[in-house]
């Protein structure tokens, strides 16, 4: 009796565990590029309620900073070379 209740007791730390680690990384973006962040409260302006997050309306815009190559051209280790 007294290992079924150790084992019950390790068993409900472990899915414990698991759970915490699951609710921490599940406001992750979207695969179509929205943001999302974790609810406290409500949602800020330009989000909305999607299961116990907050997802962004819009995809986030991808920065055209440095790496950016002109037409016709990739970035190839830093550089951008022709496309071939």
């Amino acid at each position: 009796m007294v290992r079924f209740a150790v084992s019950a007791v390790l068993v409900a730390i472990a899915l414990g565990a698991v759970n915490e680690a699951l609710a921490a990384g599940s406001c992750r973006p979207t695969r179509d590029g929205k943001d999302r962040m974790e609810m406290s409260g409500g949602c800020p302006s330009g989000y909305v309620v999607r299961g116990a997050c907050c997802e962004s309306v819009r995809p986030i815009s991808q920065p055209s900073g440095a790496n950016a190559c002109p037409a016709g051209t990739m970035l190839r280790l830093g550089a951008c070379v022709p496309r071939q």
